[in-house]
């Protein structure tokens, strides 16, 4: 395999793996614009209807009056109480109309404005929601009464539990008591029906999550394009995007371990403990909205559990809900493969092969990190010790290539010579190669480990909250964010490794005529599709451009390594 074959195999890898970035770089495929973050209200006054009624969601509609036997609120008579609880991670604030939070402000992450991420922007329930009856029954819409009274609550110290409890005026009762915890970003939920044959309540309800997950990046493009439901049915990673005519109304049956929201770098998950849940289910919608001259398209989703509901007057199941950033390690800890939310080497085959790469730079970079408390100079330091390992690989395609550039006469002699004859001139060739000790193909051997390494990058760095808000130098203070324009600052540092990539091009293709031109080209792709990644992979990437020109005159200045050609005259 000759250079320019190689050259090739990669632009066409990157073609595939980057297609819907070219798409949309070429206008074929609208990216979405960012939408200003809206956040829930310090207080609560009514909450008189389930977000599961509100169009256009198309979905089995919650009536906004239940049954005779049930009441609900009725806004022009009661305001909903409220309790806010404080932990180490976030501020939560619950109301009595629902029975549950209705605002989750996370105190280690924020928006660009410094103002917290809010984990239930614009809702219009408490989350989550309980619907029984066939969804005709939501405790959306209930009167709950608290046990303690309103007010602020701490529970940086220790856990806090909280039960809310609907007493119906024909018999039976539903409970919903949580349990805060101070350091965690998720808080149990345990959901007791009791009186179920008063209640009139059969066979199964299911557990909603009522309000989709806002925008939390100065981009929506990279944000909207990570915009998931999934769930994990016999340890398998679903996807729940089936979309019909903009609308999403898709359920699987079966185990499922959990259901949960992603965005770009967040997500909310319901996971219920002992007997798995009998099946999963995703509502939304998306739409086309204009904005700023852009036209995009917006999402909406909401996910739930179907869950068995059982033969017992009491039933009592228990749930733990997270609400919190996509950290790998993080989301390991919880044992139900949660982190499998990341979508971080889940795709069959390929996946296997990145994974192990993704799971060593999200062990490494935090604890370099310690260490070297700028994340740009640790993607430095990373490409360096990454340059060091394959440093032997790359002299001896070094090598290589010098003995290829020594053949180039010969080869166009056999060119010429056996003009039409292919088989006799490939035989020919390799037989060339063998006489002087020369394999083609030994030019590969330094993108043999790069390329799965490198994808795993882009998988971590896409997908995890690592690099968010994280500093380099002067105007470069968000790692995980590209350039949002051609404009946009954040070119400066595309143009720089387009730079260092077009002078590695040169410097190792200079001796191969047919080659110049794609040392003009190469560079100019790479940079046309990295110019809105994460702008810790394009570091990545000048610093390793730029440790390759060093490679070349290490390989060229050094005695040790210095080449003597095995072609005779």
């Amino acid at each position: 395999m000759d250079k320019k074959t190689i050259v090739l195999v990669v632009i066409l890898s990157l073609i595939i793996i980057f297609f819907t970035q070219i798409l949309q770089f070429f206008g074929l495929v609208q990216p979405p614009q960012p939408i200003p973050p809206q956040t829930a209200a310090d207080s609560v006054a009514v909450v008189a209807h389930d977000t599961a009624a509100t169009p256009p969601v198309t979905q089995a509609p919650v009536q906004s009056t239940p049954p005779p036997a049930f009441v609900a609120v009725d806004s022009a008579v009661m305001k909903a109480d409220t309790i806010t609880v404080n932990t180490n991670k976030y501020t939560v604030l619950l109301s009595s109309v629902g029975g549950g939070p209705v605002s989750i402000r996370l105190k280690d992450f924020t928006y660009r404005n410094k103002q917290p991420i809010e984990m239930l922007p614009e809702t219009k329930s408490a989350a989550p929601v309980a619907r029984y009856a066939g969804s005709t029954v939501s405790t959306g819409i209930l009167p709950f009464t608290c046990t303690l009274a309103p007010g602020s609550y701490d529970a940086t110290q220790k856990d806090l539990r909280i039960e809310y409890v609907y007493q119906n005026p024909k018999g039976g009762a539903i409970r919903q008591a949580y349990t805060f915890h101070p350091d965690k970003y998720d808080f149990d939920l345990a959901l007791t029906v009791e009186g179920r044959e008063q209640l009139g309540f059969e066979r199964q309800y299911n557990l909603y999550w009522p309000t989709p997950l806002g925008v939390t990046e100065p981009s929506a493009e990279h944000d909207y394009a990570t915009f998931e439901a999934v769930a994990l049915m016999l340890k398998s990673r679903e996807n729940l995007n089936d979309f019909k005519d903009d609308q999403l109304d898709q359920s699987l049956s079966g185990p499922a371990d959990w259901v949960a929201l992603r965005s770009q770098y967040f997500a909310v998950a319901m996971i219920p403990h002992g007997d798995s849940a009998n099946g999963v289910f995703a509502k939304g919608h998306k739409e086309s909205v204009t904005q700023n001259d852009s036209r995009f398209e917006k999402r909406q989703l909401m996910v739930g559990l179907d869950m068995p509901l059982g033969s017992t007057s009491t039933v009592v199941d228990s749930f733990t809900i997270f609400a919190g950033p996509l950290d790998y390690t993080l989301m390991s800890d919880y044992d139900v493969d949660l982190e499998a939310i990341l979508d971080i080497g889940t795709t069959p085959f390929l996946g296997m092969i990145i994974k192990p790469f993704a799971i060593g730079i999200i062990w490494l970079l935090p604890r370099m990190h310690d260490v070297i408390p700028n994340y740009g100079f640790v993607i430095i330091l990373f490409a360096i010790l990454i340059k060091l390992v394959t440093l032997p690989l790359s002299l001896k395609s070094y090598k290589s290539m010098a003995a290829m550039k020594d053949l180039q006469p010969k080869i166009e002699e056999l060119r010429k010579k056996h003009k039409n004859n292919p088989q006799q001139l490939n035989a020919e060739t390799m037989k060339l190669y063998k006489t002087h000790g020369v394999n083609p193909f030994s030019g590969c051997l330094p993108m043999l480990p790069q390329m799965p390494l490198f994808f795993a990058l882009f998988a971590v760095f896409r997908s995890t909250i690592l690099l968010r808000d994280a500093p380099f130098v002067w105007f470069i203070n968000d790692l995980s964010r590209g350039a949002q324009s051609l404009t946009d600052p954040y070119m400066i540092l595309v143009v720089l490794m387009v730079g260092a990539q077009f002078l590695s091009s040169v410097l190792t293709m200079s001796g191969n005529p047919q080659n110049k031109m794609l040392a003009y080209l190469m560079p100019l792709m790479m940079g046309f599709i990295f110019y809105r990644f994460a702008a810790g992979l394009v570091l990545y990437w000048t610093a390793f451009s730029l440790l390759s020109i060093a490679d070349y005159y290490l390989f060229h200045r050094s005695k040790n390594a210095e080449v003597k050609s095995p072609v005779t005259s």
